[in-house]
């Protein structure tokens, strides 16, 4: 695949992890996480694809015969080095080499097995942990990122219109899923958000993440969708219910309440507010209607990954930022008649934000025709 973000934007974002690691007084950091790869250099690669290391002067990307070539037509700006044998005797080393007493570790993403290899080879050398440095500076969208974010919500959005269209009783839930993932593949998609999608029928749509199983549709299901692609590394995310004939009063009232829960969500959103208090305008309503009222956080970011930062819950003390990319998602669920969520991505704006989720969702536009 093709770079999908200038030299410009890396360079920046380079330059920006740079001041960060000068704050914390680290010499050098070792990032392995392939998300965080991806955002500094522009190339996906995979999990087992090498690793970056980043001090005040120099970037080097280090990995083995499998990638050299492909690193070396891909990526700019970072010094290549093929690693071989053991792997924790070449870091040990190499952070020695380099005269390097101060290397961070991405705590939350490197095994405690390697850290402790390395550590046995980089004698002298203080390796210190530090979780979610990038991540934190990922959450922050720039403009070519929200343009790649609204392109993979578009396919998303296109699917939603398809299936709705193809969904008819007898299918399986199975069945939904993969007619989803083709059509998305179909306009461009690298591949599924993650899997298996949640197609949750009937009585089924009360179980939060419940998985495509093997139930046939039928004459007054609820279908609860959650569905998304990858586009160019880039993440979407996104729930909408589906009636297969004329909704009875119950899942009327059901359906409306939550869209008004989430109408209310994102009309809280904007720069420098509280996540909690986004959740719990969303939640505080549905609480006043409802003894089955969602247990999970109102939203997340979304971006390299499916589920990233800000956490959007009812803990959450983290303001929300302009530019960063979100989810508003809350739901009623109730054991043994179904549930509804909706889920729609929006962007942080100063005034408050972007909707960059289409697919309808007004009751009457939900209704499929048996």
């Amino acid at each position: 695949m093709q770079r999908s973000q200038s030299a410009s934007s890396l360079a920046t974002r380079l330059k920006t992890f740079r001041q960060k690691l000068t704050s914390k007084g680290l010499d050098a950091f070792l990032v392995s996480c392939q998300a965080n790869r991806y955002y500094l250099t522009g190339w996906q690669g995979d999990s087992e694809s090498g690793y970056l290391l980043v001090t005040e002067r120099r970037a080097f990307i280090l990995t083995d015969s499998r990638y050299t070539e492909e690193v070396g037509r891909r990526v700019e700006g970072f010094e290549l080095v093929e690693y071989k044998g053991r792997l924790a005797e070449f870091l040990g080393n190499f952070f020695k080499n380099q005269e390097l007493p101060w290397v961070g570790f991405e705590s939350h993403d490197l095994s405690v097995f390697l850290f402790k290899e390395i550590k046995k080879h980089a004698r002298g050398v203080k390796l210190v942990p530090v979780a979610h440095l990038l991540e934190d500076l990922r959450s922050v969208k720039d403009q070519e990122e929200i343009k790649l974010l609204k392109k993979s919500v578009e396919i998303a959005d296109g699917a939603f219109a398809f299936i709705k269209n193809k969904v008819k009783v007898g299918m399986t839930e199975a069945e939904v899923a993969f007619e989803i993932e083709k059509f998305m593949r179909s306009k461009g998609a690298q591949k599924n958000a993650w899997e298996p999608f949640i197609v949750a029928s009937g009585p089924n749509s009360s179980m939060v993440h419940y998985a495509a199983g093997g139930r046939e549709l039928r004459k007054g299901d609820q279908v609860l969708l959650d569905w998304g692609c990858v586009y160019q590394g880039y993440f979407c995310d996104t729930s909408r219910v589906l009636f297969l004939g004329e909704p009875n009063a119950k899942q009327r009232q059901v359906y409306n309440l939550v869209l008004e829960a989430q109408s209310r969500g994102i009309a809280k959103v904007r720069a420098g507010r509280r996540a909690l208090e986004v959740d719990r305008q969303a939640r505080d309503f549905l609480k006043e209607k409802s003894k089955f009222v969602f247990g999970h956080g109102l939203g997340h970011g979304v971006g390299l990954e499916v589920h990233e930062a800000p956490r959007v819950n009812e803990h959450s003390t983290t303001k929300l930022a302009s530019g960063q990319v979100i989810t508003i998602e809350p739901g009623i669920y109730e054991p043994g008649w179904g549930g509804v969520r909706l889920e729609d991505m929006v962007l942080v704006t100063e005034k408050g934000c972007e909707v960059l989720t289409n697919a309808p969702k007004e009751l009457e536009k939900v209704i499929v025709k048996v």
